[in-house]
């Protein structure tokens, strides 16, 4: 009975397996043989049977799967092993001490540790009796990455250097030919796969299919499908190089060009996933390398190609993805880790798709509302190839695993695409046959229609230019120099992008103005200058300068009608800009306009100003131009809330300076052309070299911009020329500083203001003068000026405890917390103890929604001064 047992097992080896699957509390039995195989046979053989899942092979002659299914399986083990010695030990019934875990292949063994280099794959087998196959072979699917595998304790074939760290062959499909000797004829056979992993922590046979058989039938089926792969990979590059050739015959249709691109790419990455890339000896580095550089490329070209197809403009978010995949491109040239390669693939290119899966979609269901047929087509066509690339990606991530179906879903889809493109061509032929067929009748009706709509649009012409000739009367008595003064000069040049020819006459019209005129300020004769550019064109522009030269040509007249101005400069600017301000934002975002206002001193050759978001002025002096100022502090005239950021600025002239002022209409040159349109000028220091090029001339400089680009806006400059030395009075601080003093203690708060503005500019680093400027504002509850001159304090002089806290103090009543909040802190760390600066902090804090912080300053408060009215009701809040 146990001779006929051990022939079907082997008889050593089946003692072995059995007392391997025998528990620890049973292996206490009799040392008699006869007894133990006894025992065995009664207790474990059923078991035996039914566990160990040993596949039998009916034969050789045919190709049997070797892959795990529900009846047999291979087996792995991490721990190390000498595959010779292990094999021997097997089919001699030893008990080989090495403990294996059961492993479906193909499939990915996730390694236990990083440590982990090797593991060990092993697959048991019953072989037949007998056989006629000349030769056997035995295909392992792709391993990970390089191998030796052993039958039966002999190497039959290895791939790669098993010492190198580089990766050597993962993605290779391995078949061994080997001696039918070796096989042991209707016994259990053994083998051993040593497997030196290369991506931490996947290892084994990974994909593919494993079997053995007839050496020529296993060949016969590799190549047979590699061939096969490669036959549809010549059907792409045909197409490919035909839509190439049209885009070469045709270079407006771009989307042939993305298309060829497309294919080509297609044809590449496929050819480096054929298995035929290993006969050609090419370094398996530099394979791997274009492989992800066309795979990083082939979803951008499509998504470019689908944009072009339905010719959408590129815009800001696909400029974006296409840079960010160029660097990714730069990276697999530049770099030769196949590690990191994987990780960007996986963690970035692959994840990156999604985004131009969006783009594409964005185009497609665009086309799709406006019925078009192709869009949906493509649409289908991108789904199943989506899905086919999901499935795909899923399986390479070793998710599960899956037949590769990208490459037979792709064949579809470039078909497919192909039909599209080349219907397009029958459609765009059919078109031009038709339009042949009927073109001199479609010639004779358009010609018709042109005339009467050319009659139609030279009657509203005629309207519109007449409405434009009124426009241009009312603007031009406003547009006028009405300077009288002989201390200074000013001149206008004015070039309207609009001409009209009406009743044989030419007329200009648009949104630029210039005005000038003389208005006295306590007693002073000034010089006031505006140049100005409404929004809009033509009429809409021309309103608004209509609106503005007759609200400032109003402002003139009422002031030299009341005998002047008592007040400072600023102060009239002041207003000027307010009432302004109020009738341009009344008409709700419909006309705003950029303006600088000057007010000039003609005897000290002080300037006064405010720039609303206009051009900066440029100053030409001793030969050299420059700005007078390079910071914007408001918007335009009109725009809500503008009032907030007023301020007036101050400059001192020389004898001879020259100020040129002028529209944005300088700077915004039409200087050429390029593929994406016109090119502009957008260096506004050009000017400036314009300015010296012409000495300061209006007319040369006209004619210098002109030399540099064509104009594409309205042209308006004003110059003001200083011709005499300024008379500047000498006053000292410390009068000053008594004489407004008196008068703030006298509670003269108007005059002690008016008086130190008077000054402002003759002490611009005198810390006591802005301090008590700032206090008079405070008095007049003009917060925001008090601030503005308290900051200047405090910035003058860091260390002054009395500058800090009104800075602070300011702020806080002009409700810039943030800024109360700074200077507060400064005054803390000056003095901890300032009972009013504690207060102040609490109440910041309490406005800035801090309570904790709050609460910190009202208790420290509290500690110095309990009863303080301040301190009592900031007390009762927390």
């Amino acid at each position: 009975m146990f001779h006929r047992f051990g022939t079907i097992f082997g008889s050593q080896f089946a003692i072995h397996v059995l007392v391997s699957y025998i528990p620890d509390k049973l292996r206490v039995f009799p040392e008699n043989a006869l007894l133990r195989s006894v025992f065995f046979f009664i207790f474990l053989l059923p078991s035996i049977l039914t566990a160990e899942g040993i596949q039998r092979i009916s034969s050789f002659d045919t190709i049997t799967r070797l892959d795990s299914n529900a009846d047999h399986s291979w087996e792995i083990t991490e721990e190390s092993l000498d595959p010779q010695e292990y094999s021997r030990a097997f089919l001699r019934g030893e008990d080989t001490g090495i403990r294996t875990d059961r492993y479906n292949v193909p499939g990915v063994h996730q390694a236990s540790k990083e440590e982990v280099q090797k593991v060990y794959i092993i697959k048991k087998f019953i072989a037949p009796e007998t056989w006629t196959a000349p030769g056997l072979s035995v295909r392992l699917g792709t391993l990970s990455d390089k191998d030796k595998t052993y039958l039966n304790g002999r190497l039959i074939g290895e791939t790669g250097d098993m010492n190198s760290t580089e990766p050597q062959a993962y993605d290779k499909v391995r078949i061994y030919e080997f001696p039918s000797s070796i096989i042991r004829k209707g016994e259990m056979n053994i083998l051993v796969i040593e497997v030196k992993k290369y991506f931490h922590p996947e290892v084994g046979i990974e994909q593919d299919r494993t079997e053995i058989g007839d050496t020529q039938l296993i060949e016969q089926d590799y190549y047979r499908s590699e061939y096969t792969k490669i036959a549809l990979l010549m059907i792409y590059f045909t197409v490919a190089s035909y839509f190439l050739f049209l885009f070469v015959r045709r270079r407006t249709d771009t989307e042939n060009l993305y298309f060829g691109l497309f294919t080509i790419f297609l044809v590449l990455y496929q050819f480096l996933r054929n298995q035929i890339k290993y006969d050609l000896g090419i370094s398996f580095l530099y394979m791997k390398k274009t492989e992800y550089i066309i795979l990083t490329a082939l979803i951008p070209v499509f998504a470019n190609f689908v944009r072009a197809y339905f010719k959408f403009p590129r815009n800001i978010y696909a400029n974006l993805l296409d840079g960010v995949y160029g660097i990714f491109v730069i990276f697999y040239l530049v770099s030769n880790d196949v590690l990191l390669y994987n990780k960007l693939n996986n963690f970035g290119v692959q994840f990156g798709w999604s985004l131009y899966i969006i783009l594409v979609f964005y185009y497609l269901i665009g086309r799709i509302l406006k019925k078009d047929k192709d869009a949906i087509l493509i649409l289908a066509g991108v789904a199943v190839v989506g899905l086919s690339t999901i499935l795909d990606s899923l399986s390479n991530r070793n998710i599960f695993v899956f037949p590769r179906t990208v490459g037979y879903t792709f064949f579809f889809f470039v078909i497919s695409i192909a039909t599209i493109l080349a219907n397009k061509f029958v459609r765009l032929n059919e078109q031009v046959e038709e339009l042949n067929e009927h073109l001199e009748h479609k010639v004779e009706e358009r010609t018709q229609e042109l005339n009467e709509s050319l009659a139609h649009v030279n009657k509203l012409k005629t309207q519109q230019d007449g409405d434009y000739f009124l426009t241009s009367l009312l603007i031009q008595p406003l547009f006028t120099n009405q300077n009288e003064s002989s201390k200074l000069k000013i001149d206008f040049f004015s070039k309207q992008k609009k001409s009209i020819l009406f009743k044989n006459k030419q007329y200009e019209i648009g949104g630029d103005i210039s005005i000038a005129g003389n208005i006295s300020i306590r007693g002073e004769k000034h010089s006031v200058f505006v140049n100005g550019d409404a929004m809009g064109k033509s009429i809409q522009g021309a309103g608004g300068a209509l609106v503005m030269g007759t609200v400032f040509q109003s402002l003139l007249s009422r002031t030299n009608r009341n005998g002047g101005h008592t007040r400072s400069p600023e102060s009239w600017l002041k207003e000027s800009f307010l009432e302004l301000q109020s009738i341009f934002e009344s008409f709700d975002g419909s006309m705003y306009i950029s303006v600088v206002i000057g007010l000039l001193n003609e005897r000290t050759g002080g300037l006064h100003y405010i720039n609303a978001e206009h051009p900066w002025p440029v100053l030409y002096r001793d030969a050299q131009a420059s700005f007078l100022d390079n910071e914007m502090s408001l918007r335009k005239i009109g725009i809500p809330g503008n009032e907030n950021g007023f301020e007036v600025r101050f400059f001192q002239l020389r004898k001879h300076d020259v100020l040129i002022l002028g529209s944005d209409g300088k700077d915004d040159l039409l200087i050429g052309n390029d593929d994406r349109g016109r090119i502009v000028n957008e260096d506004e220091t050009r000017f400036l070299k314009t300015v010296e090029l012409a000495e300061g001339d209006l007319e040369k400089i006209y004619n210098e911009t002109l030399k540099f680009g064509e104009l594409t806006d309205d042209f308006t400059l004003l110059r003001l020329e200083y011709l005499v030395e300024p008379q500047i009075e000498s006053v000292s601080l410390q009068d000053v500083l008594q004489k407004a003093g008196t008068l703030f203690k006298e509670k003269s708060y108007d005059s002690a203001t008016e008086y130190l503005e008077k000054y402002a500019n003759h002490f611009p680093d005198q810390e006591e003068f802005f301090l008590l400027l700032g206090k008079s504002y405070l008095k007049r509850k003009e917060y925001a000026l008090a601030a503005k001159n308290f900051e200047k304090a405090a910035d003058l002089n860091p260390k002054r405890i009395e500058s800090q806290y009104y800075a602070s103090y300011g702020n806080k009543l002009n409700k810039d917390f943030q800024k109360a909040e700074h200077f507060g802190k400064i005054t803390y760390r000056l003095d901890s103890n300032l009972l009013p600066n504690l207060v102040n902090l609490a109440d910041i804090y309490k406005n800035l929604n801090k309570s904790e912080d709050a609460k910190q300053f009202v208790q420290k408060a509290k500690q110095i001064d309990p009863n303080h009215p301040s301190v009592l009701r900031l007390a009762d809040i927390f």
